[in-house]
């Protein structure tokens, strides 16, 4: 009797550590748009529109969105971003990184 006792503690134990494991990593998952940028408009460029200007003057070009934003998009608008580098993409734009975006929200400045 004493062996399944603890036999049962043991896999509750197993069971608690793999929940806390699965839904810790799950929260790391979570998008941030956390990342600080500004909309230029590029249209003027062939193959270009509206690129992402990251506050260290990267150029991000906006290559897919796991989500479209809900909001139209402005010259000089300040947004937060989250994002992955697209790789083996080309555009016909080529003024920065290729990047899907994750998340994006209007700065909390913005109107």
């Amino acid at each position: 009797m004493v062996g399944r006792r603890s036999g049962r503690k043991i896999r509750k134990l197993f069971l608690i550590a793999f929940l806390f494991i699965f839904v810790t990593c799950e929260d790391e998952e979570e998008q941030l748009c956390n990342i600080k940028a500004t909309l230029e408009d590029y249209s003027d460029l062939d193959g270009c529109g509206f690129v992402l200007m990251l506050e260290d003057s990267t150029i991000l070009e906006i290559g897919d969105y796991d989500e479209e934003p809900d909001f139209s998009f402005r010259d000089g608008m300040t947004v937060n971003i989250t994002y992955e580098e697209m790789k083996g993409i080309a555009t016909a734009c080529m003024v920065g990184t290729i990047v899907r975006i994750t998340c994006m929200e209007k700065n909390g400045s913005e109107g």
